[in-house]
């Protein structure tokens, strides 16, 4: 049996971040941002499905190039349109409640599209304008629920899952492609959206969203909860909070107060988003001309010609870059601050391209430097994404980023058009990509520092801290 008496002042002014701190990152945390960091998972999953999907029909011609690209550009362009709608949805009736829908969404087209070719086109619209209600409000619920000083152990979790997500789907689709085929791959991936739905459904929205709605009651059962399953005694004293209502506009990422951020995010989020993406297609290429594998191949996914376990190794070591750049990224943000990390990270990813497009050389010299630069976007790109939700308060922090995704579905369509327009040349791929690093630094510099301080800390009323 866990105590649950509180200690400490009972007039002492608290912060939902304080409470968090004080119960620690422990299993009923990492739960938390685990089960919401399914969507990223899942997000991975689509990302990889897609690719191997298409590469392999048009394999076994099934559809032409032209289709190829249509199905990507209908997941982005659902993708795009339903972001904006879905922030604003998800500030005014929860996190939760929110990303079930999406979850129900995504769900259902994309058992839809496990049907028939003709489906999927039909379906793909669905399943991006699914994930663009799920995604939000799932990296947000598992952000709110931690401390500033625990978001790095949320990073690793989160954006790790993306990586998982990925591997998942490599090694389902080249070892089953041959035995049951793309119809009963597209079910089992579809897996894991039923323990979202179960999550979403029985869980309460984060604290701090309770709070600023007036909902106070239950936002301290889920902080009592968490400290009686962290073994914690609660503490006593009086919860800062202010009612939504009174916030109004003065919140809102075109506001005077956060248009400067705005802006540079919006920079930030295209750049990185278009670089990571890119570099991934550069590797890609670099493979395809290094002779380690025949022209015409596809590199790192399973055609109609290559061996099934060459293939298999190659795509689980392209994502090892991901895996060291977002591990360095997190441990280098904990040391130095978001603000610097970003500046080393971009610097060094932009040496890299540049590098390759000056001394370009079909060998192991190659992959290394394509490792630095896709590892090392891939970690800008997570700790980007937690500048932003930093920076904005709570009754409008969906809102804000869900207009920043729009930016990084724009930078995954640009860096697909670059890689197909400049196929010739590699070198002026690199040259591309590593200009635009280095034009990064720029709005990197004017970003202002975030994270010592909660801005939702800043508020008005005071409430008691108990059950009643």
């Amino acid at each position: 049996v866990v105590s649950t008496q509180s200690t400490g002042d009972p007039e002492r002014k608290l912060t939902i971040d304080e409470l968090y701190n004080h119960a620690g990152f422990k299993l009923a945390s990492f739960n938390t941002s685990a089960l919401a960091g399914l969507a990223m998972f899942m997000f991975g999953n689509l990302i990889t499905f897609i690719q191997m999907l298409t590469w392999y029909l048009k394999c076994v011609n099934k559809i032409s190039g032209v289709e190829d690209l249509a199905v990507k550009i209908i997941v982005i362009l659902g993708f795009i349109i339903g972001l904006p709608l879905s922030g604003v949805i998800s500030d005014r009736i929860g996190r939760a409640k929110t990303a079930l829908v999406g979850s129900y969404t995504v769900l259902i087209s994309w058992l839809l599209s496990a049907i028939s070719v003709t489906l999927l086109y039909a379906t793909m619209l669905l399943v991006g304008g699914g994930f663009a209600v799920l995604l939000p409000s799932a990296i947000v619920f598992a952000f709110e629920n931690s401390s500033l000083h625990q978001h790095n152990r949320v990073i690793m979790i989160v954006f790790g899952e993306y990586i998982l997500g990925q591997i998942f789907c490599i090694v389902l689709f080249d070892t089953l492609i041959n035995l049951v085929g793309w119809h009963w791959i597209t079910a089992i991936l579809a897996v894991p959206l039923i323990f979202l739905l179960i999550f979403f459904h029985v869980t309460n929205d984060s604290p701090r969203y309770l709070a600023i709605s007036g909902r106070h009651h239950i936002a301290y059962e889920h902080l009592l909860m968490l400290h009686k399953s962290n073994n914690v005694p609660m503490m006593q004293g009086r919860l800062k909070t202010q009612e939504i209502a009174q916030r109004g506009q003065c919140c809102s990422p075109c506001s005077m107060v956060n248009l400067r951020a705005t802006i540079l995010l919006f920079i930030l989020f295209l750049t990185f988003s278009f670089c990571y993406f890119g570099t991934s297609y550069g590797v890609f290429m670099t493979l395809l001309q290094s002779g380690v594998c025949e022209t015409g191949k596809i590199v790192g996914y399973l055609t109609c010609e290559s061996s099934t376990k060459s293939q298999l190794l190659r795509s689980l070591l392209a994502l090892v870059p991901d895996i060291l750049g977002l591990v360095f990224a997190v441990i280098l943000s904990g040391a130095v601050g978001r603000k610097i990390s970003l500046l080393i990270l971009s610097a060094v990813a932009g040496v890299a391209m540049l590098a390759n497009s000056v001394c370009f050389q079909p060998a192991v010299i190659t992959l290394v430097e394509l490792g630095l630069g896709r590892g090392f976007t891939y970690g800008a790109l997570a700790i980007i994404m937690v500048y932003a939700l930093e920076v904005y308060t709570t009754d409008r922090r969906c809102t804000s980023f869900s207009y920043l995704l729009v930016l990084y579905a724009i930078g995954i369509y640009l860096a697909g058009i670059l890689t197909v327009e400049f196929m010739i040349s590699t070198s002026v791929v690199f040259i591309v990509l590593g200009v635009v690093l280095f034009l990064a630094l720029i709005p990197i510099c004017f970003l202002e520092k975030v994270g010592k301080t909660d801005v939702d800390e800043n508020l008005d009323e005071q409430q008691p801290l108990t059950s009643q």
